[in-house]
């Protein structure tokens, strides 16, 4: 495993420590925000063990992560669909001020953040890295 991918699968690891220890919490959006970072860290790592080069923006990490993840079956399309959905709820809770998260919402978080990290170690074990 290369260094940098490595290194976002520990962020991610970190990240999803926290949300453990936080999902039930009085902090909804912190969780929710922390659930998509370590969602974000994970699609990093897959990224790059399928030697793409990072995108700089959210929209089109998300969107990059999609068209690798597409064609493995269902259970790509419903990881590509949760990061979609984390960063939506991410934005909401972080940048809309008429919009408080529930507990519902950060418990909601955590099963996704939980699921998608472990569906990237998965991708990341079972396939040879691809070449740009």
């Amino acid at each position: 495993m290369s260094h940098e991918r490595w290194l976002h699968m520990q962020k991610a690891a970190r990240f999803l420590r926290s949300v453990k220890n936080r999902a039930v919490s009085d902090e909804p959006e912190a969780v929710t925000s922390t659930a998509y970072y370590a969602m974000h860290h994970a699609a990093c790592a897959v990224l790059l063990h399928y030697g793409k080069t990072l995108p700089k923006t959210h929209s089109s990490l998300i969107g990059l992560f999609g068209l690798v993840v597409r064609d493995r079956g269902p259970e790509g399309r419903t990881a590509g669909a949760a990061l979609h959905n984390a960063f939506e709820t991410r934005s909401t809770g972080d940048y809309s001020a008429a919009v408080r998260l529930s507990r519902a919402d950060a418990i909601s978080a955590h099963d996704a953040a939980v699921g998608f990290v472990a569906y990237c170690r998965t991708l990341q074990k079972k396939s040879r890295p691809r070449r740009k």
